[in-house]
C-alpha cells in the first residue's frame, strides 16, 4: 500500500487569527477538505486532521494547533506517529518574500524568517521535504511585519487570497500526482512555462492518449483533469479553461456541486470575462448558506465590467446588495453609479 503523504498547512488558531495573512496555509486546507468533501476532521496530535484520498494517493491534511511558532511539535508527531518520510511531506505557509497572489513551490530550502517553517525544520532535523510559499508581500511603509502578517484579509485582497489558495490547492494535487518538479514547473511564475521541444512533444503526445481515454470514459475525471493540466503546460490557456467547464458540467451530472463550482472558479481566475460563470459561482455561494462569498464574487464581477459594461456592472452590484443592503464596497459602487449618472 502506498505511503500515506502529509499535508501541513500553517496559521494560528483561535477566531482572531483566522482570516489574517499568517493563516493563509489554513485557508489551503480548508480548500482541499472542501473541494474533497473530507468532513469536519478530528483532533489529533495536537492538530486538526482530515483523511481520505485526492489523486489516488492516501493523504492526511493538517492544521498544526500549537500555534505558529511550535508546528513542529505537531508536524513531527504525526510524521512519527504515521511513519512519514520527509519526501511525502509538503507544507503550506505565508510568505513576505513573494508578492501578494503569487505562489512559489520550492523541494526543500531554509526557512526564510518564517517561524512556523523554522520549528519544522528544528523538530525534524530535516530540510529536504517540500513546500509551497503563498505570497502575502511585503508590510507597507514602517508596518512591522509582525504587526503586518497578524492583519487580517479584506476586501479585493481576501477574494484574491481565495483564488490563490485555489491555486495552491490545484499546485498539490499535481505534487501528489506527478511530482514536485512537475508542481513547480506549472505552478512557479506568472505565467504557464513554455516547454522545450523534445518534452513539448512528449506532452503533446500525452494529450492524444488522454483525450482518447476520456472519449472511452467520459464519465472519468481523471482523465479530463489530467488532459487540463498537460494544456496549462503547454500554454494551452482557452483550451484548459474550456476543460475546467467540461469538468464542472461533469460533477454537476454526478451531483457532485461542490467539486463543480471549484472548477469554475478555477476557469474564472485564468479568465474573469466568463460573466456567466461567475454569476453561477456567485449563486451557488448563496444557495449554500456563504452569502458573504456570493456578494464578493458579484463584487469581482463588476470590478471586471465596470471597464466595458457600465449597465451590467451595476446589475452585478444590485444583486450584491440585494444580498447584503448594508455591504460597504457595494453601496460605494452604487454611489459611483449614481454620480455618474447625475454628472451626464
Amino acid at each position: 500500500m502506498a505511503e500515506k503523504r502529509l499535508i501541513v498547512g500553517l496559521g494560528n488558531p483561535g477566531a482572531k487569527y483566522e482570516k489574517t495573512r499568517h493563516n493563509v496555509g489554513w485557508r489551503v486546507i480548508d480548500e482541499l477538505v472542501n473541494r474533497h468533501s473530507l468532513g469536519s476532521g478530528r483532533s489529533e496530535r495536537r492538530a486538526q486532521t482530515w483523511d481520505g484520498a485526492i489523486r489516488g494517493e492516501r493523504v492526511k491534511l493538517a492544521k498544526p494547533l500549537t500555534y505558529m511558532n511550535r508546528s513542529g511539535e505537531s508536524a513531527r508527531a504525526l510524521m512519527d506517529y504515521y511513519d512519514i518520510a520527509s519526501e511525502h511531506l509538503i507544507v503550506v505557509h505565508d510568505d513576505l518574500d513573494t508578492p501578494f497572489g503569487k505562489l512559489r513551490l520550492r523541494k526543500s530550502g531554509g526557512h526564510g524568517g518564517q517561524n512556523g517553517l523554522r520549528s519544522i525544520i528544528q523538530h525534524l532535523g530535516d530540510s529536504a521535504f517540500a513546500r509551497v510559499r503563498f505570497g502575502i508581500g511585503r508590510p507597507p511603509g514602517k508596518m512591522q511585519p509582525v504587526d503586518f502578517v497578524l492583519q487580517p484579509l479584506k476586501g479585493d485582497d481576501a477574494i484574491l487570497a481565495d483564488e490563490v489558495a485555489a491555486r495552491a490547492a490545484d499546485a498539490i494535487e499535481v505534487w501528489l500526482s506527478e511530482g514536485i518538479e512537475a508542481a513547480m514547473s506549472q505552478f512557479n511564475g506568472d505565467a504557464p512555462r513554455q516547454a522545450n521541444s523534445r518534452s513539448k512533444l512528449e506532452l503533446e503526445q500525452q494529450i492524444a492518449i488522454y483525450k482518447r481515454a476520456h472519449e472511452l470514459a467520459p464519465s472519468d475525471a481523471k482523465a479530463l483533469t489530467k488532459l487540463v493540466s498537460i494544456q496549462k503546460k503547454l500554454g494551452q490557456i482557452d483550451e484548459a479553461v474550456s476543460g475546467h467547464l467540461r469538468l464542472a458540467d461533469l460533477y454537476d451530472r454526478q451531483g457532485e456541486s461542490r467539486q463543480a463550482n471549484a472548477e469554475r472558479v478555477k476557469a474564472v481566475t485564468i479568465k474573469p470575462e466568463l460573466v456567466d460563470e461567475q454569476r453561477a459561482i456567485a449563486e451557488w455561494f448563496l444557495a449554500n448558506d456563504n452569502a458573504k462569498k456570493a456578494v464578493a464574487r458579484y463584487l469581482t464581477l463588476a470590478d471586471h465590467l465596470r471597464k466595458h459594461d457600465s449597465g451590467a456592472a451595476k446589475a452585478a452590484v444590485e444583486r450584491a446588495l440585494a444580498i447584503n443592503p448594508q455591504h460597504p464596497k457595494a453601496l460605494a459602487y452604487q454611489r459611483e453609479f449614481q454620480e455618474n449618472i447625475a454628472a451626464k
